[in-house]
């Protein structure tokens, strides 16, 4: 019979992403292992706090460096 935990649910089979930095990982596979996480107990207001903050330092970098590329042009 297989381990079903403590509370009687078969637990959930761990992700190797689950462990990742957001950084690390696409958008997609950021928002899959927060939601794992969330499943899991994880606080919903933590990893929607670092989930907002990975993508706005990813947009803030791509903008940025879309205005570097600009200015040199000229």
């Amino acid at each position: 019979m297989a381990d079903t935990g403590t509370h009687g649910h078969t637990p959930a089979p761990h992700d190797p992403e689950d462990d990742m930095p957001f950084a690390e990982l696409d958008a997609r596979a950021r928002a899959d292992a927060a939601l794992r996480r969330i499943r899991a107990g994880s606080d919903p207001a933590k990893e929607a706090f670092d989930l907002a903050n990975t993508m706005n330092d990813e947009t803030v970098g791509r903008l940025t460096n879309a205005v570097r590329r600009l200015l040199r042009r000229r």
